[in-house]
């Protein structure tokens, strides 16, 4: 018996990503403005939240979600991905911090903030298209 293959939307997911990272960024930007940690800890935030968006649209890139796979191989492979973007948005966090002298908890807790946007957008994303996909093949 040959699995049920699936192919994601890469623009469904981008805008996700998109949005999830201007929520958290705007978020961030308005809780350090208005609890008066200064300038420096707005865009500290908002930098990450960049950093973090372009390493997930990289990463999203190269997954070709748009490519027919078996639906267990879609499932492993984006557990797999998540993490090397993690991976990777934490390097580039180390790199944000020693070439920018952003302060640490800016960037930790902004990087935490819109890692936890990113994963709940694309979960949700994810969980609507295999939902989608379940209900064309029940039909």
């Amino acid at each position: 018996m040959k699995s049920p293959e699936i192919s994601l939307s890469f623009r469904r997911i981008a805008t996700a990503q998109c949005g999830a990272t201007i929520v958290a960024a705007t978020l961030w930007w308005l809780g350090a403005i208005i609890g008066g940690f200064g300038m420096q800890n707005a865009t500290a935030g908002a930098t990450q939240a960049g950093i973090l968006l372009i390493i997930s649209l990289i990463i999203l890139a190269l997954f070709s979600p748009s490519k027919k796979r078996p639906i267990a191989t879609v499932s492993t492979l984006w557990s797999a991905t998540s993490f090397i973007r993690f991976l990777v948005a934490l390097g580039g966090s180390t790199l944000l911090y020693y070439s920018a002298q952003f302060g640490l908890r800016s960037l930790m807790f902004s990087f935490l903030l819109t890692a936890v946007f990113l994963l709940i957008a694309e979960t949700k994303t994810l969980a609507n298209s295999l939902s989608e996909y379940s209900i064309t093949t029940n039909d």
